[in-house]
């Protein structure tokens, strides 16, 4: 990569960031393509996220993925949202057209496309564990596409409530919020056509750890999904491994969402193939 007085600047604002795979996807991908720009990654403290944003404009970003635990909170700084963004209250990209910056999700958009995939069908109900930016984003998405009820089960319930009451649904869509404990869990998966862990407990570094203890409630049909990429099969998904279960990790949804970004940015459509090839050749 050579950089010159012409190059241009994308970047990554989360907090941690040392997990993202995202620097190395898209400055390869960027050279790959002979786009003139670089993909640069900065942890910003939640105290720091409007200085952040206004040196989007100052330093002319063209734009920034957003991510954990930004989401939602960077809303206020924006001067536009799209509709997707606005249905489920998060932002994970951020374009700057002449220091006007309007914000977009491609969360839900890319974990369909990572179902759709696998040749998962989308309906029954879905399970959410951790009721955070990513989940609010995904629901939003697995209801518009036939997905009957969707359940939050969470460390902190007020949090899971707000998730559920505040939701952009289909009169037909029913959504509910719960404490997280061993029982409730049981309960509400045993009857889940699909459970998706949206918290960060197994990323990396912390690779051992797993958001509960054991899927021997599950049904042999249960799709069991991981928006972790990092590591690409984190303990979570080892348990459904198993059971003998369908599982699905975060590596499609963050190439889809990667992709998204830069048709987002740069109005360019790269290769999903050679994207998945360079993350492979990183974790695996």
């Amino acid at each position: 990569m050579r950089i010159n007085a012409d190059t241009q600047y994308l970047g990554l604002f989360g907090n941690p960031i040392g997990h993202s795979m995202s620097p190395l996807l898209h400055n390869y991908i960027l050279q790959k393509m002979g786009c003139n720009y670089i993909y640069l990654p900065f942890a910003i403290p939640g105290e720091k996220l409007g200085d952040a944003i206004t040196a989007i404009r100052s330093l002319n970003f063209r734009g920034v993925n957003v991510t954990i635990p930004h989401k939602e909170a960077v809303i206020p700084y924006l001067d536009d949202i799209s509709p997707e963004a606005a249905a489920c209250g998060a932002v994970n990209v951020i374009c700057n057209e002449n220091g006007y910056l309007r914000g977009y999700n491609t969360d839900g958009a890319g974990f369909i496309a990572s179902l759709q995939e696998a040749g998962v069908s989308l309906q029954g109900k879905a399970l959410f564990i951790g009721a955070g930016g990513a989940a609010r984003s995904l629901a939003v998405s697995l209801a518009a596409e036939g997905v009957s009820q969707l359940d939050f089960i969470d460390i902190d319930l007020p949090r899971a409530q707000a998730l559920a009451g505040s939701l952009a649904l289909p009169l037909d869509v029913l959504a509910g919020a719960h404490l997280m404990s061993k029982e409730k869990f049981t309960e509400l998966a045993s009857l889940s056509n699909i459970i998706i862990n949206c918290t960060p407990v197994g990323m990396y570094p912390r690779i051992g750890q797993s958001p509960v203890d054991t899927l021997d409630m599950l049904h042999p049909e249960t799709v069991v999904c991981d928006i972790i990429y990092n590591p690409l099969n984190t303990s979570f998904l080892a348990m459904g491994q198993a059971r003998g279960l369908k599982t699905i990790n975060g590596l499609s949804m963050f190439v889809h969402q990667a992709a998204l970004s830069l048709e987002i940015w740069l109005g360019i459509k790269p290769p999903l193939q050679l994207m998945k090839e360079v993350l492979l050749g990183e974790l695996a």
